[in-house]
């Protein structure tokens, strides 16, 4: 049976070069008694960490999973996205620490595999990307060169694949709003839930121990059908002090609308976008949109197909999904990425990313920090800065129709949309399409072998992924060819002989 114990006595119970399996939620309870105890005590240290999706302040402040961030306390990250911790990605870029990233949702998914002593997950997710053993092998820094390979190349049937190789979780650790007396834990009013139960039978299964932090306790058991992890998975539980330290995100304390506890009117809460490249590039991909698709968002610029959809009066006639498993409503974008407002249904990011990979998406809309001549694009890494893929890899892949989404050209541009027409009064600093991208988290070679339908969607012009390339075929008006695209990019697109004038409503 469960025991209600304190944060730090939790994670006292930690053994040094324990490999801790987190399901990435904001965990302000048990996360801060990490760096307390090991500053007080010197252990735990030299711990394994895992997890999936990114949580984090986007900045060095002491929340999310910053607070991981001790030299000696921590060995090897295992993760599937840094960029929203500095203090952690800091670590990573210093060469503190072994680093490893891997896809989103092959993580999620793993869990499922360590608990059941499969070999692992053998799978196309990733091929040909940085990920993929013949690039990079998802290997962040130099200090990680030289370690075993947790990625490699297999042969199945005839088919290349990468096999994701299983780790140990000695610890998970969960989160849940209500314990019972017998350790059962519901989720009632979480925001989203991800992968609380596969981390808690993976970290059983291996003879570990879980930790679950609520928000309360409840004498009564939980009705059956209310409960999302059952007791016999949960060694200790954590009731959090407040809601500062249970939040539904890092910079939302509490909001119904997300865990649907109460219904919110959006029209009460939405503001319309105002008329500039952003919303130009949200407008031109949400041509996309066809009414019964599932579709997903990705962060930056394409969450703005939502507020898009709602204005146009189609919202409800496609099915918004995120892939930390929120299914319908109006996803939250910004900080706040993750839950939806007024979802209609939860469920597992494992389970997510299982109707991802398999094809389920109709159509998503991500983001695009650079593109090349083969149609490669890359999310992941700029300069020195380590970002991560995230379930970029995973969704790219996996969905039948891509539209990659942003500025044609970054850093300080100032453009405005004025009498139907684009207007460039000062061209960004930093050119997106490039000659190389400097890495790779979606390869067009992959995708130009499988025949996908990808498009690349920027304010004043649109990119097809042809056979050989990238294929310019619109083009906004007010914007020329060779001063305002052409003279920008590093490589000359494939230019055909009579280029599509963008759709005139998207700048009325």
């Amino acid at each position: 049976m469960a025991r209600i114990v304190s944060a730090d006595d939790a994670v006292r119970r930690i053994p040094d070069g324990a490999t801790v399996v987190l399901n990435p939620l904001p965990l302000e309870e048990v996360f801060p008694a990490f760096g307390r105890v090991y500053q007080a005590t010197g252990s735990p240290k030299d711990l394994t960490v895992v997890w999936s999706a990114g949580i984090g302040p986007f900045s060095d402040e002491p929340r999310g999973l910053n607070h991981f961030a001790y030299r000696g306390m921590v060995k090897r990250l295992i993760g599937g996205h840094f960029g929203l911790n500095h203090s952690l990605a800091g670590l990573v870029a210093e060469n503190a620490v072994e680093a490893y990233n891997l896809p989103q949702g092959v993580i999620a998914q793993m869990y499922r595999e360590v608990a059941a002593k499969r070999p692992g997950i053998f799978t196309q997710v990733g091929i040909g990307t940085f990920v993929d053993p013949r690039v990079e092998g998802g290997k962040l820094n130099e200090r990680t060169r030289n370690c075993e390979d947790l990625v490699e190349v297999v042969q199945v049937n005839g088919q290349k694949l990468l096999h994701y190789k299983p780790f140990r979780a000695d610890v998970g650790i969960i989160r849940g709003t209500t314990a019972d007396r017998l350790g059962n834990i519901g989720e009632d009013d979480e925001a989203i839930v991800m992968e609380n139960l596969e981390v808690a039978i993976a970290a059983k299964c291996c003879g570990g121990f879980v930790i679950a932090q609520v928000i309360q306790t409840s004498d009564e058991p939980l009705h059956p059908h209310h409960v999302r992890v059952p007791g016999i998975f949960v060694d200790y539980v954590v009731v959090a002090e407040s809601k500062k330290s249970h939040p539904h995100t890092l910079f939302v304390d509490d909001d119904p609308s997300y865990s649907g506890r109460e219904h919110t009117p959006l029209e009460q809460v939405f503001q319309r976008m105002p008329l500039n490249l952003e919303k130009v590039i949200c407008r031109r991909a949400a041509m996309e949109l066809r009414a019964g698709a599932n579709v997903n968002l990705g962060v930056g610029i394409p969450m703005g197909v939502a507020a898009v959809a709602h204005e146009e009066g189609i919202l409800d006639t496609v099915s918004f999904s995120t892939e930390v498993g929120a299914i319908g409503g109006l996803p939250e974008g910004g900080r706040n990425f993750g839950p939806a407002k007024n979802p209609t249904a939860f469920m597992s990011q494992a389970h997510m990313f299982d109707f991802y990979d398999g094809g389920g998406l109709d159509l998503t809309c991500v983001g695009l920090a650079q593109a090349d001549r083969e149609g490669n694009v890359n999310v992941s890494k700029l300069g020195s800065r380590i970002i991560g893929c995230g379930g970029f890899i995973n969704i790219t892949q996996g969905t039948r129709k891509c539209v990659f989404c942003g500025e044609f050209r970054a850093g300080a541009a100032d453009i405005a949309v004025d009498g139907g027409r684009l207007v460039i009064r000062r061209e960004g600093r930093v050119p997106k399409f490039l000659k190389q991208v400097e890495q790779i988290t979606f390869s067009g070679k992959f995708a130009r072998q499988q025949g996908r339908d990808v498009l690349f969607v920027t304010e004043r012009c649109v990119f097809r992924l042809a056979p050989e390339g990238l294929l310019l075929c619109e083009i906004a008006p007010g914007v020329d060819l060779q001063k305002d695209i052409l003279q920008q990019m590093e490589f000359r697109p494939i230019i055909p002989a009579e280029i599509a004038p963008m759709d005139p409503r998207i700048f009325a």
